[in-house]
């Protein structure tokens, strides 16, 4: 696998399409920042006339929220594809999703939560180098550096080595190599067993989540270790999975002490390096990753490297 994997880069005045494969919109003061935030970084945007009706908690039904995913992948004006936000209703649309439409264009998907689920199809059927990124309505709320690192993914500095602050090397190791592979942990046991689950022998594994008590936590964890899957990658990165903006600090690093322990515990025979505190997750801190490039992950100077 090499860069020839990654789709075309974007330049000023390149077209960003937003699709909402998941759920409606639910602050149009955010949807208004994030495509200012877009112009700003001198992109044009493209998106529906009329937005989405919403029909319950999703943006749409099943068939166009699929239908508007093909339109705007098959769309020669539209070099990325950006959701609108996640939620839940991606999985719905893999009925729906055809694998020959998807295989003839070679564009970037953008996005993380319940995007997960279509990073994972695309690489089942395209191969290509996805983005696991900040969607529209959190553009405004990351970090700076985070918005630094969406921009500079989006116009052909990806490759560059990633070394962040602050991250916790759980499990020491020589340096691991693999397909950088993951995203939201409850969107990743909801495709288990389904034609997109990802093998995850040998790869690097990122995870992350937000909203869900420790003890869920555990029990996806155990699940993962059950499923024989949690032992299978080279290396595994966690990042963050705090409840809420309000968790307190000190009650946030017990909590995810907590999940490194476990992780630690349930990985304990493979050996692999474990990294926790990653800055990627449902926080101001969300790094962009290549999702599905191949990775060297050095916990020696806890940097990863792409190609």
């Amino acid at each position: 696998m090499n860069k020839n994997r990654f789709p075309k880069s974007l330049q000023a005045g390149d077209c960003i399409g937003i699709i909402a494969p998941a759920g409606q919109i639910q602050d149009s003061i955010a949807l208004e920042q994030g495509i200012s935030i877009l112009k700003g970084m001198d992109f044009e945007v493209k998106f529906p006339r009329n937005l989405w009706p919403g029909t319950g908690y999703l943006a749409d039904t099943d068939k166009n929220r699929a239908l508007e995913f093909h339109k705007m992948w098959a769309d020669p004006e539209i070099s990325a594809l950006l959701p609108l936000r996640g939620g839940f209703g991606s999985l719905r649309l893999l009925p729906f999703l055809t694998p020959n439409d998807i295989n003839r264009e070679q564009k970037l998907l953008l996005g993380f939560s319940d995007i997960t689920v279509l990073h994972s199809a695309i690489q089942q059927t395209n191969t290509i180098i996805s983005l696991h990124s900040p969607v529209l309505t959190s553009l405004f709320k990351i970090s700076s550096e985070s918005r630094q690192r969406f921009y500079a993914c989006l116009t052909g500095n990806w490759d560059k080595p990633l070394e962040t602050k602050n991250v916790e090397v759980l499990r020491d190791g020589p340096p691991v190599q693999g397909r950088l592979i993951g995203g939201n942990l409850c969107s990743l046991l909801s495709i288990l067993s389904t034609p997109v689950d990802q093998d995850w022998k040998g790869n690097i594994l990122f995870l992350e989540d937000v909203g869900e008590p420790l003890y869920k936590l555990d029990r996806m964890f155990t699940q993962l270790w059950h499923s024989g899957k949690l032992n299978q990658p080279s290396g595994i990165i966690l990042g963050d999975f705090s409840i809420n903006e309000e968790q307190d600090s000190l009650e946030k690093i017990r909590f995810h002490e907590e999940i490194w322990k476990r992780v630690l515990e349930l990985t304990e025979s493979s050996g692999m390096p474990v990294w926790g505190n990653f800055p990627i997750g449902h926080g101001r801190d969300n790094l962009t990753l290549p999702h599905g490039a191949d990775t060297l992950m050095d916990s020696s100077t806890v940097t990863l490297s792409f190609k």
